[in-house]
């Protein structure tokens, strides 16, 4: 055999393994794009319905501040009410003690005399 033909045969082996080889390399490339489309597809259909939970759950978390909101506000309406009704009270109170306090000082200067 000559080295010519020792080379072409070399070269044909050579070319049909690295055919075989980018073969392979194609194969294994479509299958992990075919598992990495599986994956996909299941976490849209997980993650979509836990998207929309968590719409609805942020929708209620929202009603329930704005029912917080509107029991502060009650609540600071009542507290002004309150300070309104404990100044109006304490002036009464206030000049009553003053009063009886006029009359004690009365009663003991009169027991005095």
């Amino acid at each position: 055999m000559e080295a010519r033909q020792v080379l072409e045969t070399l070269l044909s082996v050579l070319s049909i393994i690295f055919a075989g080889a980018g073969i392979y390399a194609v194969v294994v490339f479509i299958r992990t794009l075919r598992q990495a489309q599986q994956t996909m597809t299941e976490v849209r259909e997980r993650f979509v319905p836990l998207l929309e939970k968590a719409d609805v759950t942020v929708d209620a978390l929202n009603a329930e501040l704005l029912r917080v909101d509107n029991i502060m506000s009650d609540i600071e309406g009542v507290s002004g009410a309150v300070s309104s009704a404990t100044d109006i009270i304490r002036t009464p109170v206030g000049v009553v003690a003053g009063l009886g306090s006029r009359l004690a000082h009365a009663f003991a200067r009169a027991r005095r005399s």
